[in-house]
């Protein structure tokens, strides 16, 4: 995405790498998308939304394992999130 060019010379963070994310799943980029999730909860990984967004977009590629993994991990960070979470946890079939 061209016009998140990130700069050597500012300073990028999580945030920063999620907003990228929520760009790149909106224009259906998703493999980029993910890569860019990733990367906010590789700078940090207690970032709940990072976390929840990845799994959505998982359930959406059903990739249910993996969004399975995450929505869990958002859960753990954010325990009011539970019914979105479970959202998440129906569609991949494992809502408890």
């Amino acid at each position: 995405m061209r016009c998140y060019r990130l700069s050597d010379e500012i300073p990028v963070t999580h945030y920063d790498y999620y907003r990228i994310a929520k760009s790149y799943e909106e224009k259906g980029e998703f493999e980029e998308a993910l890569e860019a999730y990733q990367k906010a909860i590789d700078m940090n990984e207690e970032y709940a939304h990072a976390w929840f967004y990845k799994g959505l977009l998982h359930t959406k590629l059903k990739e249910y394992e993996a969004a399975v993994c995450c929505a869990e991990k958002a859960l753990e960070l954010e325990p009011s999130w539970k019914k979105h979470v479970n959202k998440i946890l129906d569609t991949a079939g494992k809502s408890p």
